[in-house]
């Protein structure tokens, strides 16, 4: 019996371990608005908010990807996750110049920067063109 009680508590020990600081931030989002803004302007072109779960996954393992260089070149929006209409976490994102894929969040009072995967850019791309689903 002690032998299983020990490989609960190291499995759950291994878990918690593995889970970064933002995917703690962001499991209780319950709802999420991604902001498109007008290139090279500070105006908003889209907006696209959701609700699924899946969703809101989806582009908070997106934005908990490698640590990447604090680019400085733009952004082209934001995604805002939400808990019970209490903003969570803003990031922003750059994914539309290739070398400058990019997010950015302040998370425990840094500012940290991850790269944008290819199937992030295709995902956003998707949805910036109204084509998106989840």
């Amino acid at each position: 019996m002690m032998p299983k009680i020990l490989l609960c508590c190291v499995i759950v020990f291994l878990y918690a371990c593995s889970s970064s600081a933002i995917s703690k931030k962001l499991a209780a989002s319950d709802s999420l608005v991604i902001t498109f803004n007008v290139p090279d302007k500070d105006s908003v072109l889209k907006t696209v908010a959701t609700t699924e779960k899946k969703a809101i996954s989806k582009l908070s393992g997106f934005a908990d990807g490698k640590k990447a260089e604090e680019y400085k070149c733009g952004y082209d929006g934001n995604l805002s996750f939400y808990s019970k209409g209490q903003l969570l976490l803003p990031v922003i994102f750059k994914y539309t110049e290739e070398g400058c894929r990019h997010f950015l969040f302040e998370l425990d009072n840094k500012v940290i920067s991850t790269g944008m995967s290819n199937e992030a850019v295709n995902f956003l791309t998707s949805l910036a063109e109204g084509k998106g689903s989840y």
